[in-house]
């Protein structure tokens, strides 16, 4: 089991079974929520994410795509802690897991959107647009 929350400790989660990806989002909707120039996203299914302690304020958003993703954040300390995307797989930040050695990613998404300075590691495969 992987356990994560939000800095302030107010909104806390569970998740059962194995990643079904992880990687780094290079879009502007996942750079502007993480701040730098790209996103840690530990993408599992949905229903293998529970919520064990506070509530999360949550932000929709459509993406380039067409799909909607919420965005869920901690009201108390702002922390984000994972995207709901409509297609049933909710997308935790990376950084807001417990262990940070549990994530360990194997793509770059959107690396095409990156600015010039991004860090994206040429070494990971590309996960095709959908």
């Amino acid at each position: 089991m992987v356990k994560g929350g939000c800095l302030c400790g107010a909104v806390r989660y569970s998740i059962v079974g194995a990643p079904l990806v992880q990687l780094y989002c290079y879009c502007t909707d996942c750079r502007q929520v993480s701040g730098t120039d790209g996103y840690a996203a530990y993408v599992v299914q949905r229903s293998d994410l529970t919520l064990d302690q506070g509530e999360p304020i949550g932000y929709s958003v459509t993406a380039k795509s067409g799909r909607t993703n919420t965005r869920n954040f901690c009201g108390k300390c702002g922390s984000r802690v994972w995207a709901d995307l409509d297609t049933g797989v909710a997308s935790v930040a990376g950084g807001s897991l417990d262990d940070p050695e549990v994530f360990q990613p194997t793509m770059v998404h959107c690396e095409n959107d990156a600015p010039s300075w991004a860090r994206v590691p040429s070494s990971l495969a590309s996960l095709p647009d959908r």
